[in-house]
């Protein structure tokens, strides 16, 4: 008996000491880094002599479902440059592939389908719509309101025309009492989303690269999302101006945390 207790003690030990082990989490980092930092964070800088535009892209943070990476934008040329980061994408390779491999073995360990950047245009006009909805059931006034306001009205009116007893009178009042409060909660809580969506759609018109027609001797910084790959082993980012592409690889790497 005792032998078969210390063999379950056993098992339940090691069973517990192997949900014990490391916790990982993913790191990104350029292949490159050949810019200055980003907050301690490693960046890559291609600079064109033959345009005189110089991009800087640098990995950010991980968020639940996207990635952030924030570019800059250095235009010396005497022309305007077109940004638009909606054109932006990645292409995921899911091994550690050297990026002296001749073009076809690359297209060989490339996923085919492109992962496109998160148009910010379109995401502050998601916000924006939700901030609406929001604020208006915050200032009340939603068909729930109007129906028990109809619906106290009627109990009022209808226990003039009836002897009601005091306890009675006392439930009704309560009752109606207890409805206001659940309704003011209501307000409450959708003004405490409005509110938060209002930060989300400030800070995002604050960081976001969005379009624009950056003018000569001018330059511009900015974030920019894009789904997760977690996956991938390598991030091949292809960054547009003038519709002209520049691309930097970064290495996404597990590390015990």
């Amino acid at each position: 008996m005792r032998q078969s207790i210390l063999a379950v003690s056993v098992l339940v030990l090691s069973g517990l000491l192997a949900g014990c082990g490391p916790s990982y989490l993913l790191t990104m980092a350029p292949s490159h880094p050949n810019g200055p930092s980003i907050n301690g964070h490693p960046t890559s800088l291609s600079a064109r002599p033959e345009d005189s535009v110089e991009v800087r892209l640098g990995f950010v943070r991980y968020e639940e479902k996207e990635l952030v990476f924030e570019v800059e934008v250095n235009n010396n040329s005497s022309k305007p440059v077109l940004l638009a980061p909606e054109t932006f994408y990645y292409t995921p390779l899911y091994t550690d592939t050297p990026d002296t491999l001749s073009a076809s073995a690359t297209a060989a360990v490339l996923e085919p389908a492109r992962v496109p950047a998160l148009d910010p245009e379109a995401r502050l006009q998601q916000l924006a719509k939700r901030l609406d909805k929001q604020a208006n059931k915050a200032q009340g006034g939603g068909w729930l309101e109007l129906v028990t306001s109809a619906t106290h009205i009627a109990e009022n009116v209808s226990s003039i025309n009836k002897k009601e007893t005091d306890q009675q009178s006392a439930e009704r009042e309560q009752r109606h009492a207890s409805d206001e409060a659940f309704l003011a909660d209501q307000r409450e809580e959708h003004a405490q989303k409005a509110d938060v969506l209002y930060d989300q759609k400030h800070s995002l018109e604050a960081v976001a690269l969005r379009k624009t027609l950056l003018p000569s001797r001018q330059y511009v910084t900015g974030q920019v999302h894009f789904p997760r790959t977690d996956a991938a082993h390598q991030l091949r980012m292809v960054v547009f101006f003038n519709e002209r592409p520049v691309t930097f690889t970064f290495v996404q790497r597990p590390g015990v945390l």
